[in-house]
């Protein structure tokens, strides 16, 4: 029988139990649990994050399965972006099951160098042992080696996923386009400003963020404390003669894109409903802010698979554009009961057929106001008394210029 000399075999123990050097450590893909070791706060941000899920978010998984049944080969270009790290393992690697379960994981974002966003997937270039971001860079001091990237704080790395045109040319996703098209990109104000605040101390966003560990979870559509902030609304209603009118003013004061943006079945629903003085409703009116794509026919697409896949055309585009300010008027004749009060609500609506049918869409609550009735006359004479109090300020203004340059 065979024995493994003492000196030999402490050596082996020793060998085991000895931690990796930190180049040898760094140059292998990690799971975001091992980022979480030092970065925890980071780690839990990002855990419950759009990008952890990427992959496993019932919202994708059920209409990518569809896709996956019905045309395996076109389920690839999904997983570029929803499920990266597939593309940068060796086909055999055993870890490709855990990284799919961390959807857009710390070390892809992390090692990447650059960036096609117009050419053909893979559009991202990776290179692992560099952890790539906005601080300067280090040199053996860590586990692993950072290196400032401008790149980590440009929209130009958010647009490899966020701008996708289909085999028949008609984008997708358009949220980067959207942006250099919009007065944030001559601001130099990117996706990062906004989505990573603390990163830049842009409290106006969130005023509650001070800069520290930045808050991996990249809030947008999805948060009703973000969207509230973003898109003020006013609103009012006007009794006119046989008429009952409510004017509502919308704003997209700091959204750097289209609103909605991301994939077309997202949509702003503004809703406002009249009521007389007992409290009940009389009437309702709505208005969609939307963008939709058709299958080339005139057919509205309404799956996520049929509209990556298949879309052909634009059917209609109502979204609000960066700083576009939207004024919509709903009319309603007058009936029996005089309109007392006008509740106005504006709701982000995130579709849920897969998932809830019977819920339809997830409603994000984004402004709600209730209005008291206006009559016409009593508006315009208020109206009236206000341009006289200017013009009696202006001209008052004016004697006292006189009577200072007479003295």
């Amino acid at each position: 029988m065979n024995r493994t000399p003492p000196i030999a075999g402490a050596a082996l123990l020793a060998l085991l139990f000895t931690p990796w050097p930190a180049p040898l450590l760094a140059q292998t893909w990690q799971s975001a649990a091992v980022c979480g070791g030092c970065h925890s706060e980071i780690h839990r941000t990002w855990r419950g994050s759009q990008h952890a899920n990427a992959f496993t978010d019932p919202a994708f998984r059920l209409p990518y399965d569809r896709l996956r049944r019905e045309n395996p080969r076109k389920t690839f270009t999904c997983e570029q972006c929803h499920n990266p790290m597939r593309y940068l393992l060796a086909p055999d690697d055993p870890r490709a099951v855990s990284f799919s379960l961390e959807g857009v994981t710390c070390d892809f974002c992390h090692s990447v160098s650059a960036v096609d966003a117009v050419g053909p997937f893979p559009r991202y270039r990776t290179r692992p042992g560099v952890k790539f971001g906005p601080h300067p860079g280090s040199h053996g001091s860590g586990p692993h080696v950072t290196q400032f990237s401008r790149l980590h704080i440009t929209s130009e790395f958010c647009a490899g996923c966020h701008e996708f045109r289909n085999e028949h040319g008609v984008p997708i996703l358009s949220t980067v386009s959207e942006w250099e098209k919009s007065f944030y990109r001559g601001t130099g104000v990117h996706c990062q400003f906004c989505h990573l605040p603390e990163l830049f101390d842009a409290r106006f966003i969130d005023g509650k963020k001070k800069k520290g560990p930045i808050d991996h979870a990249m809030v947008g559509g999805h948060s009703r404390e973000r969207l509230a902030r973003a898109i003020p609304m006013r609103a009012r209603l006007d009794l006119a003669g046989k008429e009952a009118r409510v004017v509502v003013s919308v704003k997209n004061e700091l959204v750097g894109h289209a609103t909605p943006t991301g994939i077309p079945t997202h949509r702003l629903r503004l809703a406002a409903t009249l009521f007389d003085a007992a409290g009940n409703a009389i009437d309702r009116r709505e208005e969609m802010f939307e963008r939709v794509l058709g299958d080339g026919t005139g057919k509205a697409l309404t799956r996520p698979e049929e509209i990556f896949v298949s879309a052909r055309e634009e059917l209609k585009d109502t979204r609000l554009k960066p700083k576009e300010t939207r004024e919509v008027r709903f009319s309603f004749p007058a009936g029996k009961e005089a309109p007392a009060t006008a509740s106005v609500a504006l709701t982000y609506e995130i579709p849920t057929p897969d998932i809830a049918p019977a819920l339809r869409y997830i409603e994000i609550p984004v402004a709600v106001q209730v209005v008291p009735a206006e009559s016409g006359p009593v508006r315009g004479k208020a109206v009236v008394l206000a341009a006289a109090a200017i013009l009696a300020f202006l001209a008052w203004l004016l004697i006292r210029k006189a009577g200072t340059k007479r003295g």
